[in-house]
């Protein structure tokens, strides 16, 4: 039996536009292997005029989306102009008001609003698809919500950002510096000319708050959480972590420790022998923890128009094909609210890079500190950059973090210490 799908999309972007190519050339795979006809009945953006890679002509459009959204036939409202406030957010509430079912790539607004547009379906008894939100095309939220049912969860890992997993990779094979590899990046459509977000790891804590959620079944407030990116690194310290048989990724991880959620984002030192430190270039990685210690690998293109719109179409078909599927995949009302906190208990190794002026004593007073909060070194050498500057690398045995803490400060006052200390976790995954 055919099921008429009748669909609108808001956001004709790279996904946007991607998504309708797609529906366009899978028709008879939508009806021979799911029953649908799927229809796009509306489309809605902020400009007409803009050139696009398909015929808009072909569907029609809408000034309003108020008005695209209140067709009475509109099954299905896709929301892929992206942002936490503005119009995207009045989008994907105006759609469950109405009692439509939504789907959304917005991780933003998801990590800020996420407990409240789940209650806002429930009550409306409508769905959300929100597969697109992270990583692209890799289907991580379908295998957390049906395959890691009725499963114990313990920690989730995750390389979740392409644009800064490129930039470290570029700046790893080609030696170049931070700035050269982003150009590329953005060159190559990996990178928005703003890719703030990107770099700063914020892009990166939505998602993870996003994959906690599920996997742990809590209510995560972004605002105790907190994030560090990769902006402040250089190639330098890809080359003293290679040398150190390392690879550095940006990872959002989450897990519960003693009751509390336990969410990092920050650049971490992996060695070249585990999985995610192989992931490279614009792809991402997903590492699920579960049971006593089984690990789930899923690895694939985390963004662009092609892999995501994969991600909106499985949510269509899966809106379309299962019945009082919750958002977080129970009830909004047993997301229970929980204590954050962003740091590991445990001991843990470090990098340690300082770049000093050369002053007699230096060296020993950086060993001297490290010492007096219990940090002993592994390994240790230095680089001579010119006459008056050097590098000093230092890779810690396990120490506690509020002792590495306490340390930066100290060298970061020091009066031979020429910028702040890069500090960096080794992870063992």
């Amino acid at each position: 039996m055919i099921k008429n799908l009748n669909i609108v999309i808001a956001g004709l972007g790279t996904v946007g536009s991607s998504t309708i190519k797609l529906i366009e050339s899978n028709k008879n795979i939508f009806l021979n292997r799911s029953g649908l006809r799927v229809n796009i009945v509306g489309v809605f953006a902020k400009n007409k005029s803009k050139t696009r890679n398909f015929r808009l002509k072909n569907y029609k459009w809408f000034n309003s989306y108020k008005d695209m959204i209140r067709q009475k036939n509109v099954n299905i409202v896709i929301e892929l102009i992206g942002g936490a406030k503005g119009i995207a957010r009045d989008i994907c509430y105006e759609t469950l008001k109405n009692k439509k079912n939504l789907i959304t790539a917005n991780k933003a607004l998801l990590a800020h609003d996420g407990y409240k547009l789940a209650k806002l379906a429930e009550e409306n008894k409508v769905k959300i698809g929100f597969e697109a939100s992270v990583a692209g095309g890799v289907p991580v939220i379908s295998t957390l919500k049906k395959s890691f049912k009725g499963i114990k969860i313990n920690k989730i890992t995750g390389i979740l950002n392409g644009t800064s997993n490129y930039i470290l990779t570029n700046m790893l094979e080609e030696n170049n510096d931070f700035s050269t590899s982003l150009k590329k990046a953005q060159k190559l459509g990996y990178a928005e000319q703003n890719p703030e977000d990107d770099l700063n790891g914020l892009d990166t804590l939505h998602k993870i708050i996003i994959l906690s959620e599920i996997s742990f079944n809590k209510q995560i407030d972004i605002k105790k959480a907190v994030c560090s990116g990769i902006e402040k690194l250089t190639k330098e310290d890809i080359f003293f972590a290679n040398k150190l048989g390392f690879r550095i990724k940006l990872l959002g991880i989450g897990c519960i420790e003693k009751k509390k959620i336990k969410l990092i984002v920050s650049p971490f030192l992996i060695s070249k022998e585990k999985e995610l430190s192989n992931v490279n270039k614009n792809l991402n990685a997903i590492i699920i923890d579960a049971n006593k210690k089984n690990k789930t690998i899923l690895v694939g293109e985390g963004a662009g128009g092609d892999p995501t719109s994969i991600s909106v179409i499985s949510d269509l078909i899966n809106i379309s094909s299962y019945e009082n599927e919750n958002m977080y995949g129970i009830t909004y009302k047993d997301l229970k609210r929980v204590s954050i906190s962003n740091n590991f208990s445990g001991d843990n190794s470090y990098f340690i890079r300082v770049k000093t002026y050369d002053k007699p004593g230096a060296i020993a007073a950086i060993t001297t500190i490290l010492k007096n909060f219990n940090i002993s070194i592994k390994s240790l050498f230095q680089e001579q950059l010119n006459r008056k500057i050097f590098n000093v690398v230092i890779l810690s045995h396990k120490c506690k973090k509020s002792s590495i803490d306490k340390a930066a400060n100290k060298l970061n006052k020091c009066n031979f210490v020429k910028e702040k200390a890069i500090i960096m976790q080794v992870l063992h995954v």
